[in-house]
């Protein structure tokens, strides 16, 4: 058979011009596949490299171990304008009485006022479990688990320098306390509704940063 295909080729020259297509085809197609094959390597080395001479260059660059140091004092500042307290309790009621002193000491006329503990975690697995839970409680952001949230609700007659007195208390106290909602009644006697929060970090949360830091 392979004879009889030999014989065929040399008695027919279009067989031949034919069989000599076909083999050029395949070798411009083995070129083009070693071509890509070559581009493609180049590409991953040059990535590579690339890679390479920027880790490199981070190396070198001792700003980064500088950069630790004032981090570490940063972290420190804002751990330190959290709130103390050994149990919710004593949390609830420190922030409540922070809360009653700075009122009197700014003249409050008439307060009102409501100190609860916040618990996100069930807040959020209620609201979950619910056919039409709320939006804002399913998206509120969730107390980190070595923190109390204390919410405190105020009303007290409004008067322009008693608020503005409150305010700068309450700015200026070394813990952190945040005004969520702010609002001045129009009746017959006007009255200011606040809505504020404040941190308390749990001991255990404490001793172990603690632990942390005295760590070489």
């Amino acid at each position: 058979m392979l004879g009889d295909f030999i014989k065929q080729l040399r008695d027919n020259p279009r067989l031949r011009w034919g069989v000599a297509l076909i083999a050029g085809i395949f070798w411009l197609y083995l070129v083009l596949l070693l071509r890509d094959a070559a581009q493609t390597e180049g590409q991953q080395q040059r990535a590579a490299g690339q890679s390479i001479a920027r880790l490199r260059a981070q190396l070198v660059q001792h700003e980064w171990t500088a950069r630790v140091l004032p981090a570490r004092t940063l972290a420190v500042q804002l751990e330190g304008r959290l709130w103390q307290a050994p149990t919710a309790g004593l949390a609830q009621a420190r922030f409540q009485d922070w809360l009653n002193a700075a009122m009197v000491k700014a003249a409050v006329t008439h307060p009102q006022i409501a100190v609860t503990v916040i618990d996100d975690g069930a807040a959020n697995a209620s609201g979950a479990a619910s056919q039409n839970p709320d939006p804002g409680t399913a998206n509120a952001a969730t107390t980190p688990a070595d923190l109390w949230k204390i919410k405190a609700k105020l009303d007290f007659d409004f008067s322009s320098p008693v608020l503005i007195d409150l305010l700068n208390r309450i700015e200026g106290n070394e813990k952190q306390i945040i005004v969520a909602t702010l609002n001045v009644s129009k009746e017959s006697r006007p009255r200011v509704d606040m809505e504020l929060f404040g941190y308390f970090q749990k001991p255990l949360a404490s001793a172990t940063k603690s632990d942390d830091k005295a760590q070489p």
